[in-house]
């Protein structure tokens, strides 16, 4: 249990700390770790911007005091590190932060593959990691430096297959997923939580794989067209996606589309196009939710750069945001941040951020109300 553990240290670490004061002059440093080259890079570019917002803010509002110290210090953004969407480059980029003593801790990955090939590395050698978007169940089971700030693929397979059995509306199922631990694990989920919302087994009537980066989906979706499937479940990201949505379309597959937040990304309306439309997926960001910490950041957002923010701004920014609390309650160290990280929610106050309350269990996973989105005469808004 991180937060058993880890309280005993911090209260520990508070008595020997106190009064010590900390060079000024010396910055907080982060590292980012996300695709900025490749297939997923809208999400990274995203991601780094989100990143850069978060620092910018809290440097504009003071900076940051970490316990034991007095005067506040400087966050500063030390590697944006391209990971590619690819494990062997996550591993390295996990080896090298770890190798580089002024990275504090590291905002990222996204994506559930790279997460899983850095975290081992990172929780052998003590350097917390807080991941966007990694959403695979076993990430956080690691070790204790391994944290998130999205919703798990078992919880949102589970609440989606619930939700979708509850509408009433569809008899019949069909999955395809990328063939890497984030498809294969959202797919084994969703099909298992269609089994306990009351689906009969045989509902499910074909789950198909695809490889990252597939552009063709014609085969796979052949066979599902012929099954004659109610939905169409995605359990995949945004590129494909968008080109499964189209290719379904052109085939005359007329099936529901849904999905999680695998597939909640402009992008995947912008290539989708027309075939996009009533696509329903889960999020867990909206740009309508009235709380003025929210409302607030939006539009300090759209100041700066003419244009709303998005999930994985939001994402990024929250990862920021507690590690800064992280290191307020817990020291500017590895081992004490990663101490206050595993305190946020329990021992110490949520932190309220873009996407609301952030907060961990004692697995270093997140829990988070969950939105419905219906895209609608091109853009995505809430399901009613």
């Amino acid at each position: 249990m991180k937060k058993k553990f880890y309280v005993v240290g911090i209260v520990l670490m508070a008595a020997v700390m106190v009064g010590m004061n900390a060079m000024a002059a010396e910055p907080l440093g982060i590292g980012l770790c996300a695709p900025m080259s490749g297939g997923a890079a809208s999400w990274g570019k995203k991601a780094e911007v989100g990143t850069k917002f978060a620092i910018d803010r809290i440097n504009a509002a003071g900076g940051v005091v970490p316990m034991g110290e007095k005067q506040a210090r400087m966050l500063k953004l030390m590697e944006v590190a391209d990971d590619k969407n690819d494990p062997r480059e996550g591993a390295a980029i996990a080896q090298r932060f770890v190798d580089n003593s002024k990275i504090l801790a590291m905002v990222g990955p996204i994506t559930s593959t790279v997460a899983l090939a850095g975290a081992p590395i990172m929780n052998k050698n003590g350097l917390a990691m807080v991941a966007i978007g990694a959403t695979a169940p076993v990430y956080t089971k690691a070790g204790p430096y391994s944290f998130r700030v999205c919703p798990t693929d078992e919880f949102q397979g589970r609440y989606i297959a619930k939700w979708a059995n509850n509408q009433g509306k569809w008899k019949s199922y069909a999955v395809i997923y990328v063939n890497d631990d984030f498809g294969r694990g959202l797919s084994e989920v969703f099909i298992k939580g269609l089994k306990e919302a009351g689906v009969p087994e045989n509902a499910v009537v074909a789950s198909e794989a695809y490889l990252p980066n597939d552009t063709d989906f014609s085969v796979q979706l052949t066979k599902i067209k012929n099954l004659k499937s109610d939905v169409l479940f995605i359990a995949g990201h945004y590129k494909e996606g968008a080109l499964i949505a189209r290719q379904s379309r052109e085939l005359g597959l007329n099936a529901q589309i849904l999905g999680t937040d695998g597939i909640g990304h402009p992008e995947y309306i912008k290539v989708a196009g027309k075939a996009a439309e009533g696509t329903l997926y889960l999020g867990y960001f909206s740009l309508l939710d009235k709380r003025p910490y929210i409302q607030k950041w939006a539009a300090d957002f759209k100041k700066k750069f003419n244009e709303d923010p998005g999930l994985v701004e939001g994402l990024a920014n929250d990862c920021v945001l507690v590690i800064t609390k992280a290191i307020e309650v817990g020291g500017a160290n590895r081992r004490g941040l990663a101490m206050g990280l595993s305190s946020i929610g329990t021992y110490t106050q949520p932190v309220m951020g873009a996407l609301g309350e952030n907060k961990f269990d004692e697995n270093g996973d997140t829990v988070r109300d969950m939105l419905i989105y219906v895209v609608k005469d091109g853009v995505a808004v809430l399901y009613q």
